[in-house]
Formats: C-alpha cells, sequence, structure tokens
C-alpha cells in the first residue's frame, strides 16, 4: 500500500478511536482506573505549582536558549533517524523497516495533531515574566507539543526494538526534551507532563494495531513451504518453541528482504501466514 494512503488509513481508524474513547470511560477496569485517577491527580497538582516552579527555573536567557535549542536537536534527531531508516528501506527493499519508519511518522504525527488541537481549546499562556500561565487566554502553551513527538517516537521505538536498552535509551531522551522544555521556559510542567501522556498513548495505539512487534506463535506451526514438522513428543517445550522461533525470524527476514512489489508482499504474506 502506497504511504499515503496507508496514513490517511491509519488516521481514520486513530481518529474514530479518540471519538470513542469517552464511552470507555464507564467501563474501565480497575487497573485503568487508579491510573487515569492518578494522571488527573498528578495533573491537577502540577497546574497549581506550575506558576512556582517556572518562576524558579534560571532567567539567563542565555541558558534558555541552550535549552531550547538542544530540545529542537532531540526532536529532529528523532525525526531524521525515521526519515532514514525509511529511505534505506527503501534502497534495500526491506518492506519490515520501511514500515517501522511510517509507524514513527505516523505517531509522531497524529501525537502532534492531537496536541494542536489541545492548544486551540486551552490556549494557556506560555512561561514569561508577568504571566500567570492562565487558560483561555491566547498562548498555546498547553500541552507540550515536543514532547508529545519524542515520546511517541520513544513508543514505537521501544516496541520495534525489543529488549530495555532501546526503550530505555528512547525513553530517557524523550524525558531529557519534556525537562529542556521547562528549563528554556517554553513550557510548565504540567505542559510536558500531559504533552508526554498524550505522545506515549498514541505510540501504544500506533504499536497495537501496527504490530509493531513481529513474534512467532507459541505453538506448532506446520510449515507447508518447506515440510517440515516438530515432532513435539521429543522436544520439551522451550526447547520446541526456540527452534520454532529461530525458523520464523529467518523466513520473516527473507520475507521482509523481498517485499519490494505488490505480488511479492502477497508471497510473503503467505509465506509466514500463521
Amino acid at each position: 500500500m502506497a504511504v499515503p494512503r496507508q496514513i490517511v488509513r491509519d488516521f481514520g481508524h486513530y481518529a474514530t478511536a479518540i471519538a470513542k474513547s469517552p464511552t470507555k470511560l464507564a467501563h474501565l477496569n480497575g487497573r485503568d482506573a487508579v491510573y487515569l485517577l492518578g494522571f488527573s491527580a498528578a495533573t491537577v497538582a502540577l497546574i497549581a505549582t506550575d506558576k512556582r516552579v517556572s518562576d524558579n527555573v534560571t532567567g539567563d536567557s542565555g541558558d534558555r536558549r541552550v535549552s531550547r535549542y538542544a530540545s529542537n536537536i532531540l526532536v529532529g534527531a528523532a525525526l531524521g533517524s525515521s526519515t532514514i531508516k525509511y529511505f534505506v528501506g527503501c534502497h534495500e527493499r526491506n518492506r519490515q523497516r520501511r514500515d517501522d519508519a511510517v509507524r514513527e511518522w505516523e505517531a509522531m504525527g497524529f501525537g502532534l495533531g492531537s496536541v494542536g488541537v489541545l492548544k486551540y481549546i486551552f490556549r494557556r499562556e506560555r512561561p514569561a515574566p508577568g504571566s500567570k500561565g492562565d487558560f483561555f487566554d491566547n498562548g498555546t502553551s498547553f500541552p507540550s507539543g515536543h514532547s508529545a513527538l519524542a515520546t511517541a517516537w520513544a513508543a514505537v521505538l521501544g516496541e520495534e526494538y525489543p529488549g530495555y536498552l532501546w526503550r530505555y535509551v528512547a525513553l530517557g531522551g524523550a524525558g531529557v526534551t519534556s525537562v529542556l522544555r521547562i528549563t528554556a521556559r517554553e513550557h510548565y510542567p504540567s505542559d510536558v507532563l500531559v504533552g508526554g501522556m498524550i505522545g506515549h498513548l498514541t505510540g501504544e495505539y500506533i504499536c497495537r494495531h501496527g504490530k509493531c512487534q513481529e513474534t512467532p506463535p507459541k505453538t506448532g506451526i506446520e510449515h507447508t513451504d518447506t515440510a517440515i514438522r516438530y515432532p513435539t513428543t521429543l522436544l520439551s517445550d522451550s526447547a520446541f518453541y526456540e527452534s520454532d522461533r529461530a525458523l520464523y525470524a529467518a523466513r520473516r527476514q527473507f520475507c521482509n528482504g523481498i517485499s519490494a512489489t505488490t505480488e511479492e508482499a502477497e508471497r510473503c504474506a503467505q509465506l509466514t501466514k500463521r
């Protein structure tokens, strides 16, 4: 599927999910309800202390400029890495790599779009001398777009590359970006908290529906293209799963490397059908 058409389709699913989200509040399970209440309480507490925290941030214009430039560089690095990944995937005819890059673009774009709507609604003043951080004024402080972009990218990257290293590195970069927006006096703490949460939820949604991480099944597979069947009675469950996982990963790598056309993609889907 062409990238513009794929993004339009996925945006439709994302917008529909947002529109339906209020109806799901009445059906939250206990854990999600606790998370929602905790996040709401933290947001209210930060809004109440935003002005005092912002006033304690350094007033030196040079330090604020450095923080602003550093946050822009980090967000630019995230966008740049996804763009490079896309073109490398096109050059190598690696469908999986291209899809990873598109998902990262979608997470950042959809997250930024959600933030833009909230900025227009709340119109909060940005931190400045004499500013009280009032809502419904004439500003664009709440929520933070930089935090949403960085956290959305980090959420998707952490799912695409399993393991704690990439997840923590990406989330660490998003956290640094958020702190820099505060020290640059571009946003209040509550702005970056809400922006970061929007980015994280957007990235999680994109991965949940876009299958960021392909994993093999945990049960036996009859591989029709190689005529291989594992004798489950001779292998322990763990040994069988690891053997099946290795073969599945090899087939996925082959599949991703050859899928450059629609016909090849369909053949690839048949080869990796579970």
